[in-house]
């Protein structure tokens, strides 16, 4: 088997960092400043109690409503109430609106809230009471979306969707507890095929004595040694799993008709970038090592 790797560099890694977070900061201070409607000058003390009680009551609404949408997507699988057919199709359109809709309600509840303590400390400090009010909310936005591109918050969905239906095929917890979680891309798939998730299906993968078994959502299949015929480390440029380090593992798989398939894999379940690379070079390291120990 041949085996390649191109990891990001680092400075590629710090270039991406500082070119994502300096389009998300430019864009939200833009919209801030095209949208803001500025207060008067010189507000009462009274007024700006009212205004902090108000951001309490609005940030403390947005804030519960969120915790409640979050919990509510992870506990019913993205509202999923059977595992009998396959789901990750469907389950994968769902969770990028859910994504938007619960992380901004997150994001505004810290915000208001934030807001009603720090709005009157800025406009004792001189700041126009309208931007004082607005500033902390609009701070938590962005900086939400900031933390996001190295906290998965959805990992808890991406283990119970491929838990429940692997169940459904058959797989118990004891056998799934010796498999990598993974989900299966196509490295020359486009821009169109990314929509939602870039994962067109979600399962695990064992690397048994003689076969890298993977079971998924809607597709099963088995790898000899003789059928791997390369193993590729490649980081995807065109996803935020590059501002992780993480080069995925493409798998290079003779067919009977003697074409060759490329299988990506994606590691799944982990809470950060960093979990998400090191379960990458794990996975990479076992099956590397299964292959040489069928030449020995």
């Amino acid at each position: 088997m041949e085996t390649t790797e191109k990891r990001p560099s680092k400075l590629r890694i710090v270039l991406m960092w500082l070119l994502v977070v300096g389009v998300m900061v430019f864009f939200a201070l833009f919209a801030f400043w095209r949208k803001r409607v500025p207060m008067p000058e010189a507000e009462e003390p009274a007024g700006v109690i009212v205004h902090s009680v108000f951001s309490l009551f609005v940030g403390g609404f947005f804030l519960v409503l969120g915790v409640m949408s979050y919990l509510a997507v992870i506990f019913t699988g993205c509202f999923t109430f059977s595992y009998k057919q396959p789901v990750w199709a469907v389950v994968k359109t769902k969770n990028f609106f859910a994504n938007i809709i619960v992380i901004v309600l997150l994001a505004l509840g810290v915000g208001f809230l934030l807001a009603a303590f720090l709005g009157p400390m800025l406009v004792a400090l001189g700041l126009d009471a309208g931007l004082a009010n607005m500033l902390p909310v609009m701070l938590m936005v962005v900086g939400v979306q900031i933390v996001q591109l190295w906290g998965l918050v959805w990992s808890p969905l991406e283990r119970r969707i491929i838990t429940h239906r692997l169940a459904a095929l058959g797989i118990t917890p004891a056998q799934l507890k010796t498999a990598a979680l993974v989900g299966l891309s196509n490295p020359a798939s486009g821009l169109a095929k990314r929509f939602a998730s870039i994962e067109e299906d979600m399962g695990a993968i064992w690397v048994g004595p003689d076969l890298l078994i993977y079971r998924g959502d809607n597709e099963q299949f088995d790898v000899t040694r003789e059928q791997l015929v390369q193993m590729e480390r490649k980081a995807d440029n065109r996803s935020t799993s590059v501002l992780g380090g993480i080069a995925h593992i493409i798998l290079h798989v003779k067919q009977p008709d003697s074409s060759v398939r490329k299988i990506r894999l994606h590691t799944e379940g982990h809470w950060t970038m960093g979990q998400k690379r090191k379960a990458m070079d794990a996975l990479a390291d076992a099956i590397a090592r299964w292959h040489v120990a069928g030449n020995q």
